[in-house]
C-alpha cells in the first residue's frame, strides 16, 4: 500500500511542476512592473471578494442560521445524562470484577492460557481497560463515602 501512495505523490508532485513551468513560461515576458501589478490586482481583487463576503454574511439576516429542535426517532435509545458520573457497586459486583481479572492473570501462567488471554484482548480491546476503570471507579466511591462520613 505504502508504494501506491508514493507513485501517487509523485504523479501530483510531476502535474504540479508541469504547470509551475507552464505559468513560469507565461510570465517570464512581463517586466517586473507587470509582476507588481499583477500581484497587486491579484491582492485587491481576492482580498476585495472576501471581505466584502465576511461583511454580507454579518449584515445579512435572511441567511442566518436558524437553531431548530431534533426530531429524535422513537426506536431510540436514551441514555440519561448523568453530569456526577457515579458509578455505585455493591460489594458483590467488585467481587465478580476481581474474580475475573484473577481468572485473566490466571490464563498467562500456561501456553493454552496465553493463547486464550491474548485472543480475549485482541476481540475485546477495551475491557482490561475497563476493568481498570471500574475498579478504580468503586474505590473512588469508597473513598467518597468515607469523606461524607466524617463531614
Amino acid at each position: 500500500m505504502h508504494g501506491v501512495f508514493q507513485k501517487l505523490g509523485q504523479s501530483v508532485e510531476r502535474s504540479q511542476r508541469r504547470a509551475a513551468n507552464y505559468l513560469n513560461q507565461k510570465t517570464a515576458t512581463l517586466s517586473r512592473r507587470q509582476t507588481i501589478a499583477g500581484l497587486v490586482l491579484f491582492c485587491v481583487l481576492f482580498g476585495g471578494s472576501s471581505a466584502f463576503t465576511i461583511w454580507h454574511s454579518l449584515r445579512s439576516s435572511a441567511g442566518s442560521i436558524r437553531i431548530q429542535n431534533m426530531k429524535v426517532p422513537a426506536h431510540t435509545i436514551i441514555i440519561p445524562n448523568n453530569d456526577n458520573n457515579d458509578l455505585e457497586l455493591t460489594g458483590r459486583e467488585l467481587y465478580r470484577i476481581k474474580s475475573f481479572r484473577r481468572y485473566l492473570d490466571s490464563l498467562q501462567q500456561t501456553k493454552e492460557g496465553k493463547a486464550v488471554y491474548d485472543s480475549i484482548a485482541r476481540y475485546r480491546p477495551g475491557l482490561l481497560d475497563s476493568l481498570a476503570f471500574i475498579e478504580q471507579a468503586y474505590q473512588l466511591q469508597l473513598k467518597t463515602n468515607e469523606d461524607e462520613r466524617e463531614k
